[in-house]
């Protein structure tokens, strides 16, 4: 059970270390598993097989749910939505720390030379998973979001991790399919700000707004130009 305070900072999308309160947790009982799913009707942990491992039992506000894990095996997510939608997927709260140590620095530097290939959407496989490892360079953000139709656009759903050294944040979405529409979403000091599209996206959508596709172009990487004239970060999304 988290915390009235923590659940209620969940529900109202206030968040800034999801980390901290979602994913499997040790406990002297086991691991405690806690996903914060709104509009989920139900949620249970499988094993890679499909085989049942729990049945999360839901906590104090809609969308949050927990159970407590027997071992420290793998485990994918089966999600029940309205209308009878059933989803299969891994946790991207059980996955670590996902930019290097050398990015982090570099990126810290502002001497980094690889935007293209560190910020942004970047398809990949991490522990045999597929999916988009999402970056985004902004210091001054109090909660980021990777938002788009995939997640109903709810900014509660795939909020990122700080690398607070960087001013980065980051997230890796399991089996999201390439070319699938995204924004950020951004909480500032002072509320949430209109919606953001990727700096360093490799394609974009342009109808009544511009949206980016997650990594419709794979062809490599692109150096972005700061405006001193080195390579770095031109401008961050909140800084």
């Amino acid at each position: 059970m988290l915390s009235p305070a923590a659940a209620q900072a969940l529900a109202d999308g206030r968040v800034g270390d999801p980390f901290a309160l979602l994913g499997p947790h040790p406990s002297e009982a086991g691991r405690i598993l806690r996903v914060y799913l709104p509009a989920a009707e139900s949620v249970a942990a499988i094993d890679p097989g499909g085989a049942l491992l729990a049945e999360l039992q839901p906590l104090q506000i809609p969308g949050l749910f927990a159970a407590r894990l027997a071992d420290a095996g793998a485990y994918r997510l089966r999600i029940r939505w309205p209308a009878g939608v059933v989803q299969e997927t891994e946790d991207p709260y059980s996955f670590g720390l996902l930019l290097g140590e050398l990015d982090i620095y570099l990126l810290a530097e502002g001497n980094h030379l690889e935007l293209g290939r560190c910020l942004g959407a970047q398809p990949m496989s991490i522990e045999g998973v597929p999916g988009v490892r999402f970056a985004l360079w902004a210091p001054n953000a109090q909660r980021v979001s990777v938002v788009g139709d995939f997640n109903g656009w709810d900014g509660r759903r795939h909020v990122m991790r700080k690398r607070v050294e960087a001013g980065v944040w980051e997230l890796f979405i399991p089996r999201l399919p390439i070319g699938s529409v995204y924004k950020y979403e951004l909480l500032g000091p002072h509320g949430l700000l209109p919606l953001k599209a990727d700096p360093v996206a490799r394609g974009s959508r342009r109808q009544c707004a511009p949206a980016a596709r997650a990594a419709v172009d794979l062809r490599g990487s692109r150096r972005v130009l700061a405006p001193h004239g080195r390579s770095g970060l031109a401008r961050p999304a909140l800084g």
